[in-house]
């Protein structure tokens, strides 16, 4: 029998998790330890215990026969049947979450995505603790998860955060000093990124392209590149050169963006969303 596993707030990234680990391949003999046989969760209420049971219905059933028990306003015995539990609630309900459940935490794997929660504050409140960044793009096998653990995470514990993280995409360890930047680099990334995909869309339609043929240029432009990128290993301004011919139309475009500030106005984006993570962590 596999374990249990708990997600405490189920609601965009806890789904995305739901969702990657129930429709992940299935598993050879090896690695079915790894998996849990049971997703238990927990919001406040009714109508999105119904949502997430609907949602699991549209996907079918389960590659490795993960069975999913969608509930509401019961954590305290979700909890209790738990080896792993994720804690997916908005950073100001974490501490009111941890002191209702504490009595139950002890020697189970205690996941927060919540922003701005150390591991010190934490482990307050149980000591196997991981803290994850992750983002929405996972809910589709496409994300990044960036993990920091505490000193209590065994190696055993490692390996079952990684394949459990494995499935929403990219998953890597980093030390806790760097995960305010994972917030706004991972977490907050998509909505950068979307924010280009926009303009390049809409910059298509300005200039008299359909929308829907704007949109599907500027979706495969960024998709394309970015695996162009992964699959060189080339630095992207390698690749960028590549791209451009003496007096011709992509220099000039980009000597266009670079007078209007675009690269800094990305790297200074990016850089006020960690500063914020900062300070919320600061407040709890």
């Amino acid at each position: 029998m596999g374990y249990t596993l708990t997600i405490i707030g189920c609601g965009v990234m806890g789904q995305a998790i739901l969702s990657s680990i129930y429709n992940a391949p299935r598993a050879d003999d090896d690695l079915r330890k790894y998996y849990p046989s049971k997703i238990i969760t927990c919001n406040h209420s009714a109508s999105t215990a119904v949502s997430i049971t609907k949602m699991i219905k549209g996907f079918g059933a389960s590659p490795n026969e993960i069975e999913v028990v969608a509930t509401y306003k019961n954590n305290l015995k979700a909890v209790s049947e738990a080896k792993v539990v994720v804690l997916g609630t908005k950073p100001y309900l974490v501490e009111q979450m941890l002191e209702e459940i504490q009595p139950v935490l002890e020697n189970k794997i205690l996941v927060s995505l919540a922003a701005g929660w150390s591991i010190s504050k934490l482990e307050a409140y149980t000591k196997k603790v991981s803290r994850v960044m992750t983002n929405t793009p996972a809910k589709y096998g496409y994300g990044t998860a960036v993990i920091s653990h505490s000193a209590a995470i065994t190696s055993a514990d490692r390996k079952l955060m990684n394949q459990i993280f494995g499935h929403l995409g990219l998953c890597i360890m980093l030390p806790e000093k760097n995960m305010d930047a994972a917030t706004a680099l991972v977490g907050s990334g998509p909505a950068f990124v979307l924010l280009m995909l926009e303009s390049l869309m809409e910059s298509g339609l300005k200039m008299g392209i359909p929308l829907k043929e704007s949109r599907e240029c500027a979706i495969k432009v960024i998709e394309g590149t970015a695996k162009m990128v992964g699959e060189t290993g080339q630095h992207p301004s390698v690749l960028k050169h590549q791209i451009c011919t003496p007096g011709g139309t992509t220099i000039a475009g980009l000597c266009k963006m670079e007078e209007k500030g675009v690269k800094a106005g990305i790297i200074n984006g990016v850089e006020e969303a960690a500063h914020v993570a900062e300070r919320l962590g600061r407040k709890l």
